[in-house]
């Protein structure tokens, strides 16, 4: 994953952390699962950093 796509997608973690969106951190999840796996590190990473269980 590139860091231009990292900083995003850890950007729009955090916003919906805050606004507790749940529905938000679900497609985040889909997306970054979709697009990178499993078995990126990045991806893995970011998916750690959602406060909520989606």
């Amino acid at each position: 994953m590139n860091s231009s796509d990292y900083n995003k997608y850890l950007s729009a973690i955090k916003a919906a952390n805050d606004s507790d969106d749940r529905e938000a951190l679900r497609q985040i999840q889909k997306q970054l699962i979709a697009r990178y796996g499993l078995n990126d590190n990045d991806a893995e990473y970011l998916i750690h950093q959602f406060r909520h269980n989606v």
